[in-house]
C-alpha cells in the first residue's frame, strides 16, 4: 500500500463500514457493523489479531483493506485515529 494509498483511506475515516473474517466459536462468520472505517481500522490493528489473515474490512462502494493493509495505515496514522474517538 502506498503513502497516496494510506491517505486516501484515512480520508475517508468517517464513512460506515464493515469487518468481516472474524468468526465465533462455533465457526460461523461474524462481521462486525456499525462502525466507522477509522474504527474498524483501529479494532483489527489492535484486537482482531488472533486470527488476522481472514481479518477484512469493506467499506464504500467497492473498498476493501486486508489485515496487513488496516496495518499499514494504523503505523502511520493510528495516533490520530485513535485520539479522534476520545
Amino acid at each position: 500500500m502506498t503513502p497516496e494509498d494510506r491517505r486516501a483511506v484515512f480520508s475517508h475515516r468517517k464513512i460506515a463500514a464493515i469487518v468481516k473474517g472474524m468468526t465465533q466459536e462455533d465457526g460461523t462468520d461474524l462481521p462486525i457493523t456499525g462502525k466507522s472505517l477509522g474504527e474498524a481500522i483501529l479494532f483489527v490493528s489492535e484486537q482482531a489479531a488472533t486470527d488476522a489473515s481472514a481479518v477484512h474490512i469493506i467499506y464504500g462502494e467497492h473498498g476493501s483493506l486486508s489485515y496487513t493493509d488496516c496495518l499499514s495505515i494504523y503505523r502511520e496514522y493510528g495516533a490520530e485515529l485513535r485520539s479522534e474517538l476520545t
